[in-house]
């Protein structure tokens, strides 16, 4: 507000300024100061009233805020009570257990801050009342009775009420129907069905210290849970009351919070504000003193809640307005002040500046032209056609690029409308200024050939029209290349679904055959028993082990396939848990020794791919050690970005001419004895498996010296790229 007055009479002022930095005019300078204190003296006043009006704001919106709390609170405890009305109603028989496991279950206290407790007080007619008594007595309270004592038609025993402390047992079998104020909030309820607020009462649960005003909350329950028309029969089908009752400083602290910290507020029933019908005050005398009517801002509204009329008075704390917001209009007249006086000082500097302002204008100028040749030699240099248009969108210059790459003179190209280079409009804003916008589009030669190109267009004003710069890139090269990449891509693509045929192919397809030949075998020989000769049963015991090794080329062969291209999902894994593992699944002689080498890492990693690595190393050091009483070791060491896992025994060793060729897929170095029980895939598939996750594998050996593999496994998985093409299935093959 202060700034939309002030700005144009500041405005002016500058301009009184500069005519008396020529004029030399005392009278004037004067007079410009009695000016700017009229300014600050209506700046200062309405800063003021400015700051008023926000408090007031402030005020209605907290008084708003804390109406909209105590009625969404007292919605809440409806709730519970209906919760409560619920649980009667589905059940012929709530028991004292299941009442309270229903308040413990549901944590009133923990949600519903504020609530003395949740209770039922069940309507017993007079010749019920012996039966009762002794029933309740029955289930372990010898003393019970219902209280006050007296014949009286109908009694309304409060039999459950949770939670059981010290404070709610002092109401245990009281009798709310005794006294005038409850009765007339009970029967309200009956007649209306809804819950119904009490007036102001002392409740039973008070004691002589902390003593509160209170109220309560009804809610009928009605026999077979069904309401019937007319008030006596209303009367003869209430079965209890599910009610609540609430000391009224302790609901209203739960309530209130920090909604009004600086805000006093008075809660009287009905609407008369007398001291009889006071049920809450926030004013602590012991705290602060009463504002005694000198508050800035007071408002009394009314409040109808469950069938009770509230009348709320809310008063502002003297501190209401801080002094942070009164010392802004201080600030605003200080300020002021002290803006008047440097502007009455700074006239006899306007000469000076404005000297200064014509020096530095022609520094400028100077500068600029410096800056408009580095840009023309910049232009004339670039490879890329940059072209210069005016508002009119015409050529107003084009770099010797522009010239070749349109095929136009520099006579012809400047006056040249943009639509004679570019097919299709260019998407300009009249109102850009320093703008980039990027765009696609076809340009056109002299000789009407075109080409695709990638323009950026910046726009600027210089004073008088907007300018657009065009730089121009031809695509045609990249598109050749992008076209080729996705070439090469589709025929990767069609490569690796070629290859994972072949592999479901080798390992699927190719089993049949093979267990037809060796059930064959087997037939065989339970057909010719004991007659078939020897050498012929050693025959077919080849045939057999041949065909068991073809299957398990076959089983490794899938595995190949898919090493590196299932994932599971990173976890933590302890290595050191996962090689006890290992070592506790694979065959080994009984007196081979394997044992872990200080401590195994846990890292966040891919555990399959691991475990299947770390499995055929150890599995490998076993099958191949020379002796029974070999000895196979694990341990690892960390080296940040890669965890080193050694896995070394004290075999017969791998020549060196042989180390470079075990990662071969089908290879092996196994004695030919051996080779019935080696497929040699088992460290293809782990190099392949490390590798695709950014790793590598390395072989350390020398003959009749052992032998070491380390497993240089990242600790930051790489994931590769997962194919988007269908995996091979089975229905997929046929």
């Amino acid at each position: 507000m202060t700034n939309s007055t002030s700005q144009p009479l500041f405005g002016r002022m500058i301009n009184l300024l500069r005519d008396f930095a020529v004029t030399r005019s005392s009278a004037l300078a004067w007079c410009i100061l009695a000016i700017s204190l009229t300014v600050t003296a209506i700046a200062w006043f309405l800063s003021s009233q400015y700051i008023r009006d926000r408090a007031s704001d402030r005020f209605l919106f907290r008084v708003s805020e804390m109406e909209v709390s105590i009625e969404q609170r007292m919605l809440e405890y409806e709730q519970v009570l209906r919760g409560g009305v619920g649980l009667m109603e589905a059940s012929n028989n709530v028991s004292r257990a299941e009442w309270r496991t229903y308040f413990e279950n549901s944590r009133f206290q923990e949600y519903y801050p504020g609530i003395q407790g949740v209770g039922f007080s069940r309507v017993v007619k007079a010749d019920e009342k012996d039966a009762f008594v002794e029933a309740v007595r029955a289930e372990g309270f010898p003393e019970f009775d219902i209280r006050p004592a007296g014949e009286r038609d109908v009694y309304t025993a409060i039999v459950y009420l949770e939670p059981f402390d010290w404070r709610n047992q002092r109401a245990f079998g009281f009798d709310m129907y005794s006294e005038a104020t409850r009765r007339a909030a009970m029967d309200a309820a009956v007649a209306s069905g809804e819950p119904t607020i009490s007036g102001v009462v002392k409740l039973v649960q008070e004691t002589e210290d902390d003593v509160q005003q209170g109220f309560l909350l009804y809610l009928p329950v009605f026999e077979n849970g069904e309401t019937v028309e007319g008030k006596d029969q209303r009367l003869a089908s209430v079965v209890g009351f599910v009610y609540a009752p609430f000391r009224t400083r302790d609901l209203m602290v739960g309530i209130r919070k920090s909604n009004l910290p600086d805000i006093d507020f008075k809660i009287y029933d009905g609407e008369s504000e007398s001291t009889a019908n006071l049920l809450y005050s926030s004013h602590l005398p012991m705290l602060r003193p009463a504002s005694e009517g000198d508050a800035d801002f007071v408002l009394t509204k009314q409040l109808h809640l469950r069938g009770r009329d509230w009348t709320i008075h809310f008063e502002s704390q003297p501190d209401f307005i801080s002094g942070g917001e009164s010392a802004i209009s201080l600030a605003v007249a200080f300020i002021g002040l002290l803006v008047d006086v440097l502007l009455f000082l700074v006239i006899g500097s306007i000469g000076r500046q404005q000297r200064q302002a014509e020096r530095i204008a022609e520094q400028m100028t100077s500068e600029f032209r410096k800056a408009q040749k580095q840009f023309q030699a910049v232009c004339d240099t670039a490879h890329d056609p940059i072209v210069l248009l005016d508002q009119s969108r015409q050529v107003v210059y084009g770099n010797p690029s522009t010239m070749d790459a349109f095929g136009f003179s520099e006579n012809e190209l400047v006056g040249t409308s943009a639509s004679c280079l570019f097919e299709g409009s260019l998407r300009t804003d009249e109102s850009a200024s320093s703008s980039i916008t990027d765009d696609e589009l076809l340009c056109i030669r002299k000789d009407g050939a075109t080409f695709p190109a990638r323009i950026s267009i910046s726009y600027w004003h210089d004073g008088e029209q907007q300018l657009a710069a065009i730089i121009v890139r031809d695509v045609t090269e990249q598109r050749r290349v992008d076209a080729l990449i996705r070439q090469q891509i589709a025929e990767l693509s069609r490569s690796n679904r070629d290859l994972d045929a072949f592999a479901y192919v080798a390992s699927h397809d190719l089993r049949s055959p093979l267990r037809n030949i060796k059930h064959l075998a087997d037939w065989v020989t339970e057909d010719t028993g004991d007659q078939l000769p020897v050498e012929s049963a050693e025959h077919l015991k080849t045939l057999k082990q041949c065909i068991d090794r073809m299957e398990q080329l076959l089983d490794d062969l899938l595995q190949y396939s898919r090493a590196g291209r299932v994932h599971d999902r990173l976890t933590q894994v302890n290595t050191n848990e996962l090689v006890t593992r290992i070592f506790g699944m694979l065959a080994k002689p009984d007196a081979m020794q394997v044992c872990i080498d200080g401590e195994l890492p846990t890292l966040l990693t891919l555990k399959a791919p691991l475990e299947t690595c770390l499995r055929n190393l150890i599995n490998n050091a076993i099958k191949h050690h020379d002796r029974a009483d070999g000895r196979v070791c694990v341990s690892a060491v960390d080296h940040g970005e890669l965890i080193q896992f050694i896995v070394e025994d004290d075999g017969p060793g791998i020549a060196s001419r042989f180390q470079k060729k075990v990662f071969e897929i089908f290879r092996t170095v196994a004695p030919n004895a051996d080779w019935k029980n080696s497929s040699g895939m088992g460290l293809s598939i782990i190099k392949k498996t490390v590798e695709t996750y950014g790793g590598k594998i390395e072989l350390q050996s020398e003959l009749g010296q052992g032998t070491r593999f380390i497993l240089h496994w990242p600790r930051e998985i790489v994931m590769p790229l997962e194919s988007v093409e269908s995996p091979v299935s089975a229905e997929s093959e046929g």
